[in-house]
């Protein structure tokens, strides 16, 4: 939290269009009265109904006292999972080391909310701790070398790899499936070397492709961390995909990539089911 007193407030709108049973969330605002130098912010939404979890996020934008975003969140949701659905809305600083850091959140019982289509202020809480985001943190890097037409991409390790579900895994041996795709073409695929399964495992592991520099905008990369039981079943346990496609860090890398040729530029990303 900021070193000054006052409390960070988010300003919000939620509709529901019914024809396409979808969640909306707009007209969000951040005020807060830290102003970091070089520090961005983004908001990150995480509905959970009957049908499980979603989570969208905004764009990231230069931290400012008022921080206005124009995009709107979209969340898939029948009229039936609106009875028991809760929304947290959680603001967040990212700096300029990529760490991400929670500012304030705020939690809505859908069935209890009576304001809908109205914009409204409302103070955002900190969190008791930093809660292990979802499915845990990913740390790449990447960078491409025009003249070799090379896409390298280093995963370096994920942090809080845990969930309820989860934990009987633990033990078992991790790895990350790293898949190259032109638009929605999957075009290839390569997996790390396994880590044992803890936590926060490390594998600093180099991984190359091809891709002609034409190609480069319209490409993604998709990144699957998997365990493997005894067994040799696989279970996902999060993902991640940088490319223009997507919002936030996830495509905010791949611009700075773009930005720099030959620069390795590391990020941690969200992992997500």
């Amino acid at each position: 939290m900021s070193s000054c007193n006052q409390v960070p407030e988010l300003r919000y709108s939620l509709t529901y269009d019914q024809q396409k049973a979808e969640l909306c969330v707009a007209l969000l605002e951040g005020k807060s009265s830290d102003q970091d130098a070089g520090c961005h912010c983004y908001v990150l939404g995480t509905l959970v109904s009957k049908s499980g979890m979603t989570e969208a996020q905004t764009e990231l934008k230069k931290k400012v006292l008022h921080t206005l975003w124009e995009e709107a969140l979209r969340f898939p949701l029948t009229e039936e999972e609106m009875q028991e659905g809760t929304l947290t809305l959680t603001l967040r600083n990212c700096d300029k080391f990529s760490r991400h850091s929670i500012v304030g959140e705020l939690k809505l019982t859908l069935a209890n909310m009576e304001d809908f289509g109205m914009a409204q202020w409302e103070r955002l809480k900190t969190p008791e701790k930093e809660p292990s985001t979802g499915h845990g943190e990913v740390l790449l890097s990447i960078s491409y070398l025009p003249a070799a037409n090379r896409l390298l991409v280093v995963i370096i390790k994920a942090k809080n790899l845990h969930s309820k579900q989860l934990k009987d895994l633990l033990g078992n041996d991790v790895s990350v499936k790293v898949t190259l795709r032109h638009q929605s073409l999957k075009l290839k695929k390569k997996q790390t070397k396994r880590a044992k399964h803890k936590i926060n495992p490390v594998w600093n592991e180099m991984i190359m492709f091809e891709v002609p520099h034409e190609l480069l905008r319209a490409s993604s990369v998709e990144l699957e961390i998997l365990s493997q039981d005894g067994a040799g079943q696989s279970q996902v346990l999060g993902k991640c995909s940088l490319g223009l496609h997507v919002t936030g860090t996830e495509r905010n890398h791949w611009e700075e990539m773009l930005r720099n040729p030959r620069r390795q530029i590391a990020m941690w990303h969200q992992l997500h089911k």
